[in-house]
């Protein structure tokens, strides 16, 4: 592949993440529509945690994360070590962060890591935005009177 292939492929993989966490978010939603009631919220959060939802979500997220690892390291001609790979699994938002210091010259590694930080934030506006769009599309739940 070419420079300019694996750049499209890595900002394809962005794309995915972006798309993953708004889909999550919409299901999130239809699926445990007490998370917008705030008196059964913790009951629905706890729920939702430990539902094959959540591990669907996280296997995603984090193949993902590892297809760009991938095509970022093809890129730069580069092999990341196990440990590396361990640990952004255990700790990605330590570990990926790292990777880039790692690998990105002096004068661009701050710039790669806040674009990371800004992928983070922009993926919870994506939940956020399908969580929203979840709830119109089921319905928000139903409040007792006088509560």
């Amino acid at each position: 592949m070419t420079h300019g292939e694996l750049q499209q492929r890595k900002t394809q993989a962005i794309a995915a993440v972006f798309g993953i966490n708004l889909v999550f978010g919409a299901l999130l939603a239809m699926l445990y529509p007490d998370l917008a009631n705030p008196d059964a919220a913790p009951a629905a959060l706890a729920a939702a945690r430990g539902s094959g939802l959540n591990i669907g979500y996280e296997i995603a997220i984090l193949i993902a994360c590892f297809v760009w690892l991938g095509f970022d390291s093809r890129q730069l001609e580069i092999r990341r070590p196990w440990w590396l790979n361990v640990g952004v699994v255990l700790l990605t938002s330590v570990f990926v962060p790292y990777y880039l210091y790692k690998t990105r010259p002096a004068g661009q590694r701050g710039q790669a890591i806040l674009s990371f930080f800004g992928i983070v934030f922009g993926s919870l506006i994506a939940m956020m935005t399908g969580m929203f769009l979840g709830l119109l599309l089921h319905g928000a739940p139903a409040t007792q009177p006088g509560m």
